[in-house]
C-alpha cells in the first residue's frame, strides 16, 4: 500500500527524526515555506511564511531568514503546547501529526475540547486518529465535495491520520 506522505517526511520518520523536524517538513509541504508576502488564507486571515498569522498584516513582507526564524519558533511553540495538552506518551510521528492537526489547522482551542484529544489522552490511539478524518469542513463547506474548492483539506487529513497511526 502506498503512503499518502511524501518521501521526505517518510525519510525523516525512518531516520528517527524529532517531531519538530517531521512537522516542519510536513508543514512546509502543506502551508508553503516560501510565502514571503502576506496573503489572506481561505478564511480571510493574513498569513505569511509557513502558516504564520500572529503579527501578520496586509502590508507584511519578510526575508527568507525572517520566515525561517518565525517558522521555527512557531513549530517549537506548537510542540510545547502539544506536550502540555497530551497526557500520554507519543511517538515522534504521532506528535508531528498533533502539531499539524491541532496547532496549524483546527487551533489549540478547538483541539483542547475535541473528541480527538479525549480519545488520545484516554490511550485509544486508533479512535483518536480516526477522529482526524472527521475535520473536513472549511468555513461550513464540506471539503469532500470537490466543487467546494477545499479538497486539499481532505488530503491533509488523510496525511495527518497516516502520521498519527505511525507507532
Amino acid at each position: 500500500m502506498t503512503s499518502p506522505l511524501s518521501r521526505k517526511v517518510l525519510a525523516l520518520v525512518a531516520a528517527g527524526a524529532s517531531a519538530v523536524a517531521i512537522a516542519t517538513q510536513f508543514l512546509s509541504e502543506k502551508e508553503g515555506a516560501d510565502r514571503l508576502v502576506a496573503y489572506q488564507d481561505d478564511n480571510g486571515v493574513w498569513t505569511a511564511c509557513m502558516g504564520i498569522t500572529r503579527g501578520v498584516k496586509a502590508t507584511s513582507r519578510f526575508t527568507p531568514q525572517q520566515c525561517k526564524a518565525m517558522d521555527a519558533a512557531a513549530v517549537n511553540e506548537a510542540a510545547d503546547e502539544v506536550k502540555r495538552i497530551v497526557t500520554v506518551p507519543l511517538t515522534e510521528p504521532e506528535r508531528a501529526a498533533v502539531i499539524s492537526f491541532c496547532a496549524y489547522n483546527i487551533g489549540q482551542g478547538k483541539c483542547s475540547t475535541s473528541t480527538f484529544l479525549k480519545e488520545l489522552n484516554a490511550g485509544d490511539r486508533k479512535a483518536a486518529c480516526a477522529q482526524i478524518n472527521r475535520w473536513i469542513y472549511d468555513g461550513g463547506r464540506d471539503c469532500r465535495i470537490r466543487s467546494n474548492d477545499c479538497y486539499g483539506q481532505v488530503i491533509r487529513r488523510q496525511q495527518e491520520t497516516a502520521l498519527c497511526q505511525m507507532n
